[in-house]
């Protein structure tokens, strides 16, 4: 029997075959290909096993195809690739037969060259060792394992490759608050529309399946503008055994693909971790054809709030949104400033939670999480509550990280929603308004160390202030010289 450490341990004795023979993410991606391909040979290898023992007829195995999860050619299994002479050509022509077979596959085999490095004989040494896995459900430890393992091994991949990983990785810990706090459940449409890898559809499913109880007619949507996180994706979920999604390659900005009937398709909860502070440009573009920003373009330099409405306009009346952003959402000024005071005047903002400073493998920026709805309950509207976790972590070496203490804590004060000194209050949109509709959290929540402090509130909050005017002065002063550095910048 297989177990999690096992698998761990014997994918990073095949992880060393690639040494200082390719980039980390170009390894990874032969080697979560010729996982997902092992996977697919053995579990059809076990279908045949039992449709042959229990009808005792070997032609069904392959005249009904419609009796497997992923049906296999004979000739394109694993255990017929030391028959081929070229071990590189024969998984290019092997894998790209299943992906034909295999609709849910398009693009994993298709998008890479297995030839391309196989003259050294590290691949025949790869699928040797590959070989020696046995990954059968009957021969898993526990179910789900294979999933775990995908886990294991991308969180170590991201943390080796740090800010040269292409997206920032969703620990699993900020992955289950964004679910909770959702109430995601059975029946609903689901969709992250900056999917990177997939980590949240794969939570948002086995959060169902595993506090819930099965995947009842749960529809999982992604868009992903990169094709190489595309098809991780892919494989992140089919390892996790899911396999009901469509997930599209896509640009939202510019050409959003969750499209039905010329609309934007509307989801019951959107999730996500959209790229931060992304530079754009709305140039030979149609930005109004989905009237999707409503509230406003932002400035060329940042398109945080283009990936906010977006998210807002692909929610149902009745739904509601998760979204990780990075702080500058909460206070820039100019543009962004004022598409913030649009969205907050129209009551789509829940809660504002700010979370600690280096939680994503990739970024130490603090990051806050944003819960947006279209339809508040009557306690809740014109109203947004705060909650400061900025200092509810453990630190893991050089990673923090929120423990389930800090998860469930957020999670009761959310669903209460109500104040607690030095950790969360809710605040009315009218003070919102008195304060220029700033979200800074520290605004609103003040620390609990100050609770026996005398404190002149308006004191601090002109001192506040001038702080934020300084800020926009030397920010304005920083794109004058940039300016006249011939750098193209929009305020």
């Amino acid at each position: 029997m297989i177990t999690l450490q096992y698998l761990e341990e014997r994918f990073w004795t095949i992880t060393d075959i690639l040494r200082d023979e390719l980039l980390l993410n170009q390894s990874i991606d032969y080697l979560l290909r010729l996982l997902l391909f092992k996977r697919l040979c053995d579990v059809f290898e076990e279908e045949k096993t039992s449709i042959e023992k229990r009808t005792g007829n070997h032609d069904l195995i392959y005249s009904v195809q419609s009796s497997h999860q992923f049906f296999i050619p004979e000739y394109a299994l694993w255990k017929n690739l030391h028959t081929y002479p070229n071990i590189g050509k024969a998984l290019d022509i092997v894998t790209r037969e299943v992906e034909a077979h295999n609709p849910i596959l398009q693009g994993i085999f298709t998008s890479i060259d297995f030839n391309r490095f196989d003259d050294s004989g590290r691949l025949l040494n790869l699928v040797a060792e590959f070989s020696h896995l046995n990954l059968q459900n009957s021969n898993l430890a526990e179910p789900g394992l294979l999933g775990r393992a995908y886990d294991s091994i991308i969180e170590k991949f991201s943390t080796k490759a740090g800010k040269a990983s292409e997206t920032f990785f969703i620990p699993q810990n900020v992955t289950e608050l964004l679910v909770r706090l959702l109430d995601i459940q059975q029946e609903m449409s689901i969709c992250d529309p900056t999917c990177g890898t997939g980590s949240f559809l794969v939570a948002c499913a086995n959060y169902i399946k595993n506090e819930i109880g099965g995947l009842n007619n749960v529809l999982l949507y992604g868009e992903e503008k990169s094709n190489h996180n595309l098809v991780i994706a892919k494989i992140n979920l089919l390892l996790h055994d899911i396999f009901d999604f469509d997930i599209r390659q896509g640009n939202i900005i510019r050409d959003p693909q969750l499209v039905k009937d010329n609309k934007l398709m509307r989801f019951d909860r959107v999730i996500a971790s959209p790229p931060f502070n992304l530079s754009w440009s709305y140039e030979n573009a149609d930005f109004n054809y989905y009237s999707r920003f409503r509230y406003g373009i932002p400035p060329k330099n940042n398109a945080n709030f283009i990936f906010i409405q977006h998210i807002l306009a692909a929610l149902k009346e009745d739904g509601k949104a998760g979204v990780i952003v990075p702080l500058g959402v909460l206070f820039r000024s100019g543009k962004e400033g004022l598409i913030r005071k649009r969205i907050v005047e129209d009551d789509l903002i829940e809660a504002v939670i700010g979370l600690p400073a280096n939680l994503l493998i990739g970024t130490t920026l603090p990051i806050a999480i944003l819960i947006l709805t279209h339809n508040k309950v009557e306690k809740r509207k014109n109203k947004i509550l705060f909650i400061d976790a900025t200092n509810q972590y453990q630190k893991i070496r050089n990673q923090n990280y929120l423990p389930s203490d800090a998860i469930n804590r957020i999670i009761t004060v959310y669903q209460s929603f109500s104040n607690k000194e030095g950790y969360a209050r809710v605040v009315t949109l009218k003070e919102l308004a008195e304060n220029d509709y700033m979200l800074n959290i520290n605004r609103y929540v003040l620390p609990s160390n100050l609770e026996d402090e005398e404190i002149n509130i308006d004191t601090k909050l002109i001192k506040l202030r001038e702080l934020e005017t300084k800020r926009t002065l030397a920010e304005n002063d920083m794109n004058k010289y940039l300016r006249e550095l011939g750098v193209n910048i929009e305020v």
